[in-house]
């Protein structure tokens, strides 16, 4: 058990019962703990003196060391979502977050404010001060090397829930068996113009450019294309654009903006890449919004929906 463990007798405020349970501490000494983060109380961090106890509650005293890396551990994240990055699920093998727009997946030369940069830099602090309580607390330390690895990418306009894999073997996995594993992906965009049907699915071969750098999307199968299947719905209808929530059967590279722009003659607004004229909240309105996967190493289903962000309210006044 990591930390001294300690049962409360009675009915009381925390510093007082802890002035009575280590009666070898002064008052200050105690105080300088609580404020370090030392101070459990069953198992979740306390700093406030006057904390109520209930009788058999359990206090625990850690280490300075671990209280000092468990402090670290919060800072770290805290950077993460300072960068605009929301971590909605983590566990030993993966890790799930929501993408801000703007930001890079991961560099595709000298850009070094990536995603994928960010998160690397947050594993490894953690891992290391993961290694550090370890064996302070007399457990053998993880030497494992730790980083991310890209499972799959969003575009630097796009924003939303993206996962990445915390080591190679569960990157591996869940790459190979992407298919049979995600049991939903969804986007929603607004489109410019009024699109002509409420609903359908666009299906066609994309390949890209490589002077230009744009995906060209072709109605028939053609040498080194890439088959891409969209599925669309239309949600709200304004004036001037359309909102549609778009789901995923393959993920070529820009396949949405490809078959909003060029299949259904109706471009993401913002997406100046692929005709758009409009760009009314100044970034690509498109968003993933939802990833439902069963991951394979623990064999749960698990679920993200990442909220629309605010801006995209700007079209329907």
């Amino acid at each position: 058990m990591t930390g001294q463990q300690l049962k409360v007798p009675e009915a009381g405020k925390l510093l007082e019962t802890l002035l009575t349970l280590l009666p070898e501490r002064s008052r200050t000494s105690i105080k300088t703990m609580l404020s370090k983060g030392q101070i459990l109380v069953n198992g979740e961090g306390v700093t406030a003196f006057d904390h109520p106890l209930r009788k058999g509650d359990t206090i625990t005293v850690l280490a300075k060391g671990i209280s000092i890396a468990r402090a670290m551990r919060s800072d770290a994240r805290e950077t993460v979502e300072k960068a605009g990055v929301k971590i909605y699920f983590e566990d030993h093998d993966y890790i799930v977050v929501e993408k801000p727009s703007g930001m890079l997946t991961v560099s595709s030369g000298k850009e070094k404010n990536t995603l994928y940069s960010l998160l690397n830099a947050y594993i490894k602090l953690n891992a290391r001060m993961q290694r550090k309580e370890d064996i302070i607390s007399g457990v053998a330390p993880n030497r494992e090397t730790a980083k991310v690895w890209i499972v799959h990418r969003l575009d630097r306009g796009t924003s939303g829930v993206l996962v990445f894999a915390k080591n190679e073997r569960a990157k591996d996995i869940l790459q190979s068996k992407w298919k049979e594993l995600v049991a939903e992906r969804k986007y929603v965009a607004w489109l410019e113009g009024s699109l002509e049907s409420d609903s359908g699915a666009v299906q066609s071969w994309l390949m890209e450019n490589p002077k230009s750098m744009k995906m060209k999307s072709f109605k028939e199968e053609v040498k080194d294309g890439q088959l891409a299947i969209t599925h669309y719905k239309v949600l709200e209808r304004t004036r001037r654009y359309t909102q549609v929530e778009f789901s995923l059967e393959t993920g070529r590279k820009n396949q949405i903006r490809v078959h909003a722009a060029e299949e259904l003659g109706h471009p993401v607004a913002g997406d100046e890449k692929y005709g758009a004229e409009t760009s009314p909240i100044r970034r690509l309105a498109l968003h993933a919004t939802t990833l439902v996967f069963r991951n394979p190493i623990s064999g749960k289903m698990l679920r993200f929906t990442s909220p629309l962000p605010e801006s995209f309210n700007k079209f329907l006044r």
